[in-house]
């Protein structure tokens, strides 16, 4: 069972909406909550049992002649999103009613509305040139970069879905980190704008065949900027823009997107020239097309934050301000070491908490246990989720 799979039920599962929506059909919201925790898990466990089971058991005898057995619960569970309706009372305690995909409900239509909340994601923004260059054709690339950033930043902030910031840089010797006081990045996300030689991913910008007449232009076209002693044109250059998104502590690929394009012909002039209108407006388009695919497909994804170490209070996680934490949110805490995949073992409770943030900062937030076992987060990757 994917990870995303789990974590996508909780994808909108705020407990503020979720008391309002509690009607006759259901108790509220509990107050206590080790029963929020339970009627939580609950709903996680019955959402794996609709999915496919599958059971494997080993067994061996040791040199003392002792028989041992393992039996291992895993499943595929067949939801990719879900929010709380309201909180049941069943037989085998409190549980929550969902709405989840594999039972009528499309997750663009119910989840991915439902998900339209106030935490940001937080990344850093890189570019980089991949393209062997020197002298004028640098400068180009250089430029071209610096604005694909601008441009990028202004469009997917204005979205107000994600902060994004430039990397901070970090010197690799410890006593000049030290002296500058340069600490690393902690946002969950890394972004990354690269520009890549002609057939990089195995993508080969190609141009419509020219007709019979369009090469006779061109050719006519040729001979009068000769005879006319018109500056010399540098021929138009194909390349790939690509984008990339990884999370940043364990550099898991998580999108990722390629657009072949071509930089036009130029005159070849001493003194620097603004890029080509047609280029910025393509590149416009290129811009546009990712943030609505961004949108659509990290919609319908769980905001994650990664736990970061233990304080004196609680944990410190890579989420704060920016992300729209604020002390009083109540996240789900869970080890992806042990989940989703072993969701339906009878300990699967020992790697889920419930959490509170207690104080929040710029980029990060410390959240203490409101419930869950004594050894939350001592070893393991846990992330914590709002719900």
């Amino acid at each position: 069972m994917h990870l995303s799979r789990l974590f996508s039920i909780l994808l909108a599962l705020n407990l503020a909406g979720a008391a309002f929506s509690a009607s006759a059909e259901g108790p509220p919201l509990p107050t206590d909550p080790r029963k929020r925790l339970e009627a939580l898990q609950n709903a996680l466990v019955q959402a794996a049992m609709d999915g496919q089971t599958r059971v494997r058991t080993a067994a061996w005898v040791d040199s003392t002649g002792k028989l041992h057995e393992n039996t291992r619960i895993t499943s595929d569970m067949k939801v990719n999103g879900v929010r709380v309706t309201n909180y049941l009372q069943s037989e085998d305690g409190v549980s929550a009613a969902i709405i989840a995909e594999g039972k009528g409900i499309t997750p663009s239509e119910e989840v991915c509305r439902a998900n339209l909340q106030r935490y940001r994601r937080e990344a850093t923004l890189d570019v980089a040139s991949r393209i062997t260059s020197s002298g004028a054709d640098q400068y180009y690339w250089q430029t071209f970069l610096k604005q694909t950033r601008a441009r990028f930043v202004a469009r997917v902030s204005a979205g107000r879905k994600w902060q994004l910031s430039k990397s901070a840089v970090v010197p690799e010797n410890t006593y000049e980190r030290q002296l500058t006081g340069a600490v690393p990045d902690i946002s969950p996300y890394q972004m990354l704008i690269e520009v890549l030689p002609s057939g990089a991913a195995g993508i080969e910008p190609v141009r419509p065949a020219q007709t019979r007449e369009q090469q006779i232009d061109e050719k006519i076209k040729a001979v009068k900027d000769y005879l006319n002693d018109e500056p010399p044109r540098r021929a138009p250059v194909p390349f790939v823009l690509r984008l990339t998104i990884v999370e940043r502590g364990n550099q898991r690929l998580l999108w990722q997107d390629a657009v072949p394009l071509f930089f036009p012909e130029q005159e070849i002039r001493h003194t620097s020239q603004p890029l080509p209108p047609g280029l910025l407006s393509e590149l416009d388009n290129v811009i546009g097309r990712w943030q609505q695919r961004l949108d659509t497909d990290f919609g319908c994804r769980p905001q994650t934050f990664n736990v970061m170490q233990e304080t004196g209070k609680g944990w410190l996680i890579n989420g704060g301000k920016g992300a729209g934490l604020s002390v009083g949110d109540q996240l789900l805490l869970m080890n992806r070491e042990y989940l989703p995949a072993h969701i339906l073992e009878p300990d699967s409770a020992e790697h889920l908490a419930l959490v509170e943030v207690v104080s929040v900062g710029g980029d990060s937030s410390v959240v203490r246990k409101l419930a869950g076992p004594n050894n939350v987060a001592r070893s393991g990757d846990w992330v914590a989720t709002p719900f």
